[in-house]
């Protein structure tokens, strides 16, 4: 029996289990294989959805992590973690319009969502909208005022702004 090979997990839930320990080891093929077969056989996986969109997403494949998230979001339309996962896919390929969205849907299904104001404060600084990112980082400040990226931006923006 050699070369000895490790056993491959044999139902869908051991997939799943094997496919998110991958994940977090950072073996990102082996986590996209693994995750990519629960989801052929139970396209309705909130979990597999989630996990293999985040292996794309680490290996810089934006466009394949969005339709994983945005199927998670079919699945379940109020999970946070998809939305703001959607946001920084969507941000990342710099389409800042549509991840603006994602967080402003964020803060309607939970407002106090711990860094909700502050990624959105990132989207509207990077599409120029100074003054807007300022108030969203003021409203991170309130709920978190240890913030320390938080408070390093506002203190740029301004001496930008005055």
């Amino acid at each position: 029996m050699w070369p000895f090979r490790p056993r491959q997990p044999q139902t869908l839930k051991g997939r799943l289990r094997a496919g998110t320990k991958q994940l977090a080891r950072g073996q990102l093929d082996r986590a996209v294989e693994l995750l990519s077969e629960v989801v052929k056989r139970v396209p309705d996986s909130l979990t597999a959805r989630l996990n293999l969109g985040t292996a794309y997403y680490r290996l810089g494949q934006h466009t394949q992590a969005i339709q994983q998230f945005q199927r998670a979001i079919e699945i379940q339309p109020d999970n946070v973690k998809a939305w703001l996962n959607l946001a920084a896919a969507r941000s990342s390929l710099g389409h800042l319009a549509q991840a603006e969205k994602a967080l402003e849907r964020v803060i309607e299904i939970n407002p106090h969502h711990p860094d909700v104001h502050y990624n959105l404060a990132v989207v509207k600084l990077r599409s120029g909208q100074g003054l807007e990112a300022l108030a969203q980082l003021e409203w991170e400040l309130a709920a978190n005022p240890r913030h320390r990226q938080a408070r390093q931006m506002l203190a740029e923006i301004k001496s930008q702004y005055g």
